[in-house]
């Protein structure tokens, strides 16, 4: 089962004037690490995540809840799909958990747009 999204991802080539901006537009700073910035985005959140030269096209990913992660990745591997890891696009046994502390996994569409899949924490 799918709850909806999770987290939304921008890619940018300086988050700390990104961070700047979304502050002054008016969205709450909720962490960071290494880089990264998280907002509060209605009940989703929105991510910064450096990186090195902007692309050619979009480099947006989108994240979905599910209260199964462990169904989820057993579910996409019976039909036949290849759950990755977030930064080496590596196969996957099982879902990782992150050092932020996120239990997902990936996955990309035939047309390349990457989806990944979290579990909510202490029950959300």
């Amino acid at each position: 089962m799918i709850l909806g999204p999770d987290h939304i991802v921008l890619f940018c080539t300086d988050t700390e004037a990104c961070r700047a901006f979304y502050e002054a537009v008016g969205f709450r700073w909720l962490r960071g690490w290494d880089g990264m910035h998280f907002f509060a985005f209605g009940s989703s959140e929105l991510m910064l995540h450096p990186c090195a030269t902007r692309p050619n096209e979009a480099c947006t990913q989108l994240y979905a809840r599910t209260p199964d992660l462990d169904g989820l990745f057993a579910h996409c591997q019976q039909a036949g799909l290849r759950p990755v890891h977030h930064q080496s696009d590596a196969p996957l046994t099982a879902p990782h958990t992150t050092p932020w502390g996120s239990r997902e996994f990936e996955l990309s569409d035939p047309e390349g747009h990457r989806w990944g899949f979290v579990q909510p924490e202490r029950g959300e």
